[in-house]
């Protein structure tokens, strides 16, 4: 087995005017400077801020400061057209530094061999054919920072320099800079069997985006692994990527160096760090990134994927803190963060430090939203207002009449005299019809002029008239079937209604169908959750519900039941499925099975109970419907698997604010998913070549079910997922991976899982394939891109 040596050299260019040794201005030619000649006993003088910065990045990755070093000249320098002649000196001004990376579950430490202060000698440019050098910013201060040889892939590369960059901001070197385009990165790429160490290395030129990296490192790792299964060697060479064709060529010839050479600077004098700043970086505390990112996930409960785009830029960051400090409710802050006001200022092409919009006036808005004094369409005109007038939200409220009605005592009222003036609504409404309750809920609006708060309007018409509405959905199955000829047929909510238990009969329970009559949970299909997800979605948003019951058969509600926690665990209605092994008509008797009664009436019960949450109701248990798993043998029928603590009921839901439910649509984006979506078992004797030739159907989501923590085959030859691997990623296939055992899936414990993660498939942690296919297809539903689909699924088998 070949073990992938990779190491970066990022340099990161230090925008200053003057040059990095003398006070010559970067990119003018100047003949006359003696340290740019190179004259004997010219003295350099180190740019101030260059230093600064230099010394601040070893800081920021923990490594040890030099106090003083030589000025050295590394071996190769470049040679510039007279007039852009450079000192060409390198100072070594930290070492021995450290960043901690996590790519899919796995967490790695990645030494910081070097941090150098040289200067920049441009830049090559390839375009048509043809390379050209660019001087523009020749004898800028530049910062070279080499890693250790312990990359294996592209990503964690990818990751590395993402993570760098985001220091790099966080530390406030490059302000009013965009970081990534000071960042150039080398990459230098080797092959060697374990345990022994390469005796070559290719470097990879000039690659200047983060993309790139990738794409080059795992493009090189194959040519090289291709080249040395079959016999062949590798010369140690610099190599150009080429993103058209997907592949690195050639450039020159070279020795394989992995360390920089340097020569000392003969009479050149010491290097001596100002002590004020090493004493200032020493007292000086770091919070990074990825810790502020869990302290936020740990302090305020917010999920992960918000955690990363709130920390991701520290400006956005320090926004979200001042914010909450000023009064704003975290969640609300979070989410409208992400969504409203990250799009309005793309819109309004400013940034948040650029906008009028304040922690102050931001927190002002969130907190009368929360409040219910406005609601979420006025809080996103006042956001917009005050990024176009630069005005308070407390004047644009009162200029605009915006307020919204919300006391309870005026609403009454005109509550009250509605309903006497709606006696044939009201009476539909008091019969347990909600179809009455948008109009009368209209009447009030109107008179209003839309300044009621309609879900106060919807609470106050149902206290008034004493409803509380449970709806029970039907989605066939046995609980709601019956036997015919000695065989199990699916039925409606008919036959729900006849096991509605006396004492709550008097209840406003209504019973709908939501699929096909007849049917059974094994006949389900995209358009049938569609129909469910539409159903429970206007419901809520009618103001109408209680309390939402589903009523499923067993065979598949370990996968429906996931998909509608993914998508309304907030909703702040309770959803409730239930189940029966049995349907409720014994045969030849006609009488009453007590399995389908009970539990419909548990599920009734629980629904009113609760606030919200998504649960599963079967016998005398309540499951989760994360991790749900049928067990047909067993008298509990269902369990959860992995689960450590409490159940989980609630989370974040992927269906917030006013996000389209029109069945036809999201039936046709779910049908859309399950094509491109397959499931495998691996087995002894699989065949990869066949599951290759499914991506040619259009299929590129695959779930693998391994063994135990993510082993599978991975050796060559045709019964391997090896070339499914390589294969299907170089077709942007993205591979799931869960635990046949049920286990926790995190490549951990065997070489064959290290491969499996080297190769680029993603582990799903502690979900169960259930759970993972249910969360791939609510994702497809609000996902625009396979990325950002991908880095979902990836982050939900992270926590």
């Amino acid at each position: 087995m070949y073990q992938a040596h990779v190491f970066l050299e990022a340099r990161i260019l230090v925008p200053t005017r003057e040059k990095a040794f003398c006070s010559c201005r970067i990119g003018k030619k100047n003949t006359n400077c003696p340290v740019c000649r190179r004259e004997l006993g010219a003295e350099p003088v180190i740019n101030p801020l260059a230093v600064r910065q230099a010394y601040t990045l070893g800081h920021a990755l923990d490594c040890t400061l030099a106090t003083s070093a030589p000025l050295e000249r590394p071996h190769g320098s470049p040679s510039l057209p007279e007039g852009y002649n450079l000192y060409g000196a390198s100072v070594a001004v930290a070492a021995g530094g450290f960043m901690e990376i996590e790519f899919h579950r796995r967490k790695k430490h990645i030494p910081i061999n070097e941090i150098r202060l040289e200067e920049y000698a441009g830049r090559l440019t390839h375009e048509n054919g043809k390379t050209r050098m660019d001087y523009s910013q020749a004898g800028a201060a530049n910062i070279r920072l080499r890693t250790g040889a312990n990359f294996e892939l592209g990503e964690e590369a990818e990751i590395f320099l993402t993570e760098l960059r985001r220091r790099i901001q966080y530390m406030g070197m490059l302000r009013g800079t965009p970081v990534e385009t000071m960042i150039r990165c080398n990459a230098y790429v080797a092959l060697a069997k374990y345990p022994q160490e390469p005796d070559y290395f290719v470097k990879l030129r000039n690659l200047n985006s983060f993309n790139f990296v990738r794409k080059a490192i795992n493009a090189e790792l194959h040519r090289q692994e291709e080249i040395l299964t079959s016999g062949g060697t590798v010369s140690s060479e610099s190599r150009l990527w080429n993103e058209r064709q997907g592949m690195t060529e050639h450039y020159q010839s070279r020795d394989s160096v992995s360390a920089l050479e340097t020569d000392p600077i003969a009479n050149a004098p010491v290097f001596s760090c100002p002590a004020p700043l090493l004493a200032e970086l020493h007292a000086s505390a770091i919070e990074h990134p990825s810790e502020r990112q869990n302290r936020l996930i740990a302090t305020w409960g917010i999920s992960r994927a918000r955690a990363e785009f709130i920390c991701d830029e520290k400006a956005r960051a320090d926004f979200f803190e001042q914010t909450i400090a000023a009064g704003a409710p975290p969640m609300e802050t979070a989410h409208w963060l992400m969504s409203d006001v990250t799009g309005l200022l793309r819109k309004e092409g400013k940034s948040l430090q650029e906008s009028p919009l304040s922690p102050r006036r931001f927190a002002a808005i969130l907190t009368m939203y929360h409040n219910r004094n406005i609601n979420s369409r006025i809080a996103k005109q006042l956001i917009q207002a005050v990024l176009e007038t630069d005005k308070d939200p407390a004047v644009l409220l009162q200029e605009h009449n915006w307020q919204l009605i919300t006391d309870p005592k005026e609403l009454r009222e005109l509550v009250q005299k509605t309903i006497a003036d709606n006696e044939a609504g009201t009476s539909r409404l008091r019969e347990g019809d909600m179809g009455p309750l948008e109009f009368l809920t209209g009447i009030i609006m109107k008179k209003t002029r839309g300044l009621a708060d309609p879900t106060m309007v919807k609470a106050l018409l149902k206290e008034e008239l004493n409803i509380s509405v449970v709806y029970v959905l039907s989605m066939g199955g046995t609980i709601s079937g019956s036997v015919r000829e000695g065989e199990i047929s699916g039925g409606d909510e008919k036959i729900l209604k006849s096991l509605l238990l006396p004492e709550l009969a008097h209840e406003h329970v209504r019973f709908e169908s939501i699929t096909r009559d007849h049917l059974l949970s094994e006949e389900i299909q995209p358009e049938d959750w569609a129909a469910l997800i539409h159903a429970i979605a206007t419901r809520i948003a009618s103001g109408t519900a209680t309390g939402i019951v589903v009523t499923h058969g067993t065979d598949t509600l370990s996968y429906t039941a996931p998909l509608i926690y993914w998508l309304f665990a907030d909703a702040g209605v309770p959803i409730v499925f239930t189940a029966s092994n049995t349907p409720p008509r014994e045969p030849d008797t006609g009488s009453q099975n007590d399995e389908a009664r009970q539990n419909l009436a548990r599920a009734i019960t629980l629904a009113r109970k609760k606030s919200g949450g998504v649960y599963v109701v079967f016998g005398e248990r309540v499951f989760s419907p994360l991790n749900l798993k049928f067990l047909r043998p067993t008298t509990i029928g269902f369990t959860n698997w992995n689960s450590s603590g409490e159940p989980v009921y609630t989370g974040s839901g992927l269906l917030c604010g006013e996000t389209d439910t029109d069945p036809y649509v999201m039936s046709q984006i779910l049908s859309e998913a399950a094509d491109r979506m397959h499931l495998c078992r691996v087995f002894p004797g699989i065949r990869a070549d066949r599951l290759l030739a499914l991506t040619d159907y259009g299929v590129s989501c695959f779930f693998l079910e391994l063994y135990e923590k993510g082993t599978a085959n991975m050796k060559d030859g045709p019964y391997s997922l090896k070339e499914l691997l390589i294969r299907g990623r170089k077709k942007n296939c993205s591979f799931f991976c869960t635990s046949q055992q049920e286990g926790t899936v995190d490549f951990s414990g065997y070489s064959t899982a290290r491969r499996m993660w080297r190769e680029g498939a993603i582990p799903m942690g502690n979900l169960v394939t259930e759970s993972a296919i249910a969360l791939y297809f609510a994702a497809s539903l609000v996902c625009d891109s396979p990325e950002e689909l991908e880095k979902m699924l990836e982050a939900a088998g992270q926590n």
